[in-house]
């Protein structure tokens, strides 16, 4: 089911054809809205991310495209489906068409955000590496590296890679934010880096701010020497809520405090 630009449809092929048409230019940007127990989450971040990326890739943003009217639309999608999806991740696609922005919003049924324990193995990704600068903080800029490098990953036999920037250091991985827990520091690598500015990372750093005074949490530069010195390290994403990671390389991790720690971040969602 698709909504596309407010008209909701079960193929692509009764949508306007401009849109279509548009569709295959590939200019346009992507933002993953969670949906969690009938709940859209952290709307309100997710809207400003994307007024702020129609800024930058210079799209002509319609006055209709207020908060609520675009809310709407998300809602919309899962009102006309019978069994209605309670748990799932909206996809809002916004094109450019001409000299109109055109949206096209679906739905992934999922489940709830969860906490991951199982074997996940991760090794670098170093055959293409990412610009370290604020270009890189915006998802669409380096979605075909997050292509290539999955093959790789899959090739390889792993779960998920890390990437790098053109520093050498850590920015994220292929499924999310980038996490190394050690002893009472949290560190992540910082927006320089050029890892995404993801509305889940921004809630979760500040929820780790504001409620865990154990912890300090420090985002910087990592040098990926670090990730083996690390005593766990985790993965936190819309899609798959908390993913903890296992095996790097010949290192093994626990996942006691990264389980706890996120067993509360989920109490303070509901």
């Amino acid at each position: 089911m698709f909504n596309c630009n407010g008209l909701v449809v079960s193929q692509l092929i009764n949508a306007e054809p401009e849109l279509i048409q548009n569709l295959h230019k590939d200019f346009s940007f992507v933002e993953n809205v969670r949906l969690n127990n009938g709940k859209i989450l952290f709307w309100e971040k997710h809207y400003f991310r994307i007024i702020a990326n129609l800024r930058r890739y210079r799209f002509k943003i319609p006055i209709s495209f207020t908060m609520e009217k675009l809310e709407e639309e998300l809602i919309k999608v899962t009102n006309i489906i019978d069994s209605k999806i309670t748990n799932g991740l909206y996809r809002c696609q916004f094109i450019k068409a001409y000299s109109e922005t055109k949206f096209i919003i679906s739905i992934t049924d999922l489940y709830p955000i969860e906490i991951n324990t199982s074997n996940y193995k991760v090794d670098l990704y170093k055959d293409i590496l990412i610009f370290s600068n604020d270009l890189s903080n915006m998802s669409k800029t380096n979605s075909d590296l997050r292509l290539i490098s999955r093959m790789y990953a899959k090739e390889n036999g792993l779960n998920d890679v890390v990437l790098l920037n053109d520093q050498k250091k850590v920015t994220e991985t292929l499924n999310g934010t980038i996490f190394l827990l050690e002893s009472n520091q949290i560190q992540t690598p910082n927006l320089l880096s050029g890892c995404q500015n993801l509305v889940f990372r921004e809630v979760f750093l500040e929820w780790l701010i504001k409620f865990n005074k154990n912890y300090n949490v420090i985002e910087r530069e990592i040098n990926p020497f670090e990730l083996q010195k690390s005593e766990e390290i985790f993965i936190i994403s819309l899609e798959n809520g908390l993913q903890c990671i296992s095996n790097y390389k010949k290192s093994s991790y626990f996942n006691d405090k990264s389980y706890h720690l996120f067993e509360k971040f989920l109490s303070y969602l509901v």
